[in-house]
């Protein structure tokens, strides 16, 4: 499995983004390699060896989530009408893109990115999937669709929505695009 060994580090990205902490993500991960191994003479070569892995990463996440139950899922609509009072004390309104040089923009750049993981965490499963395979792992649509076993314009639909709560999210934390 030569093939699973190139693709460990983004798998374990997938597994990471879809779970709350690393060692659940590396146990999700061994999961499906083991899984992959005893699934191997069911593999039919429809598509990559490296699609056909990523989806049984995939699964092999979101069985752990759906069994740690860690909260439950809730709506777009419903995160929308939630007040405004998740904005954490250290939280300041700043610019997506920072300016000037040096450790302010390390921090900025910190901020943010703890911002927007914070933020893609709050989506519901499907439309956090999506965003993490395209933007993280920047898995193409079509693939995206193959792993999740839906067309690929139901996928470009997903991001599309996980575009707009994402940026709904954002605004209503205070941050803006520039």
């Amino acid at each position: 499995m030569t093939c699973a060994h190139e693709h460990r580090r983004q798998f374990l990205s997938t597994a990471r983004r879809l779970l709350p902490d690393r060692a659940l993500a590396q146990d999700a991960v061994q999961d499906a390699m083991v899984s992959a191994v005893r699934s191997l003479p069911r593999f039919r070569g429809d598509s990559q060896m490296s699609t056909w892995l990523g989806r049984i990463v995939v699964n092999s996440a979101l069985t752990r989530r759906r069994v740690m139950r860690r909260r439950p899922e809730q709506s777009l609509e419903t995160l929308f009408e939630q007040p405004r009072t998740g904005a954490s004390p250290n939280y300041r309104s700043a610019p997506l893109a920072a300016a000037g040089p040096g450790p302010e923009r390390a921090l900025l750049h910190n901020e943010v990115r703890a911002l927007l993981r914070e933020t893609i965490d709050k989506l519901p499963h499907a439309y956090r999937t999506v965003v993490v395979m395209r933007h993280f792992e920047e898995v193409r649509i079509a693939e995206i669709a193959e792993r999740l076993e839906i067309t690929p314009n139901a996928a470009k639909l997903r991001l599309l929505r996980a575009h707009r709560a994402l940026r709904r999210l954002l605004t209503q934390r205070g941050y803006e695009r520039t």
